[in-house]
């Protein structure tokens, strides 16, 4: 724990996310996890030859062994993360800025969910704990072990210490509760259970199942001499206005 905190004083800048220690029989290898390996190495290895001869004088390490890793994508290390908003909280700029770049940045690298805590004296004098959230995020059970990467950093301004911790849910675990439809069985299933239902006139007539016979007999000469002779009746105009000599008579 010690030399955890001593390198992340030391490496704030190089996007320090954290060390495996290993105790072997040559000595004790120290794997350096970070996101720019060039500032911890230094020009010839200068700095990283400082950090060795420091470690083995304070902390009592036999022949430590030094290695970096790079992190390929910075963005999903929660570590690296707080890092950068404790450091961009200690520059000054504000923590609903900060908060939410770095909220939105996480979200861009396509994760599932993002916590952010931001706990101290923000903006008064009382200390209270500004949150930000975006997307799903897993408080217990095996997905929030497995699937949950956790940083904490700290700020310390004129105000007091400003607390960080990032969560950060991984979008590669599976847990459980996705939902995926496989659409061709679901269509041969649903041709199956409509071929079992009777079918209605409608759709009969749609499916073509009643065949519709258009008669082409023609007219007999026999009723077509019969409607020949009969004439039009004469139909005489008939007014609905009273006549005058109607009216009259009924004075």
């Amino acid at each position: 724990m010690q030399i955890n905190e001593y390198l992340r004083s030391e490496l704030v800048r190089a996007g320090f996310a954290g060390i495996d220690l290993q105790k072997t029989p040559l000595g004790v290898r120290i794997t350096l996890k970070t996101s720019r390996p060039g500032l911890v190495i230094g020009k010839s290895g200068k700095r990283i030859q400082e950090i060795t001869e420091t470690l083995e004088e304070k902390f009592s390490l036999e022949m430590p062994q030094i290695e970096v890793e790079e992190v390929k994508d910075p963005s999903l290390d929660a570590q690296i993360m707080a890092e950068r908003l404790a450091y961009s909280l200690d520059r000054g700029r504000h923590y609903r800025r900060a908060g939410y770049y770095i909220l939105r940045r996480i979200m861009d690298s396509g994760v599932k969910g993002v916590e952010i805590r931001v706990s101290g004296k923000v903006t008064s004098q009382r200390a209270r704990t500004q949150i930000f959230r975006a997307g799903t995020m897993k408080k217990s059970g095996y997905s929030a072990q497995m699937a949950v990467d956790k940083g904490v950093a700290q700020c310390i301004q004129k105000s007091g210490t400003l607390g960080v911790i990032v969560k950060i849910f991984h979008a590669n675990h599976y847990t459980g509760d996705e939902i995926k439809v496989k659409n061709e069985l679901l269509a041969k299933r649903q041709k199956e259970i409509k071929s079992k239902k009777p079918k209605s006139k409608a759709e009969k007539l749609a499916d073509g199942d009643y065949l519709i016979e258009e008669s082409l007999d023609k007219m007999s000469d026999e009723d077509q001499a019969l409607i020949d002779e009969i004439d039009e009746e004469e139909i005489s105009e008939v007014s609905i206005e009273p006549d005058e000599e109607n009216e009259e008579n009924k004075e």
